[in-house]
């Protein structure tokens, strides 16, 4: 919840240096797997196609403007 507002998708932010490193896996809008690895407490977040995304529930968005 934020500013009053309850959202149903949660926001990771990075740095913007990061985000701009042409290593950097990531797009905007783009699908990723969030999984969790409660043993070893971290979380772990990988980009997977969008036909793997549909698989698995996902609805394509557009960006807002």
């Amino acid at each position: 919840m934020s500013r009053g507002r309850e959202y149903t998708r949660i926001w990771i932010y990075v740095p913007t240096k990061l985000s701009e490193d042409t290593a950097f896996p990531f797009k905007i809008g783009g699908p990723c797997l969030v999984e969790l690895d409660v043993e070893k407490e971290c979380i772990h977040i990988r980009p997977i196609s969008e036909a793997e995304a549909l698989e698995l529930g996902w609805r394509k968005r557009e960006r807002r403007k």
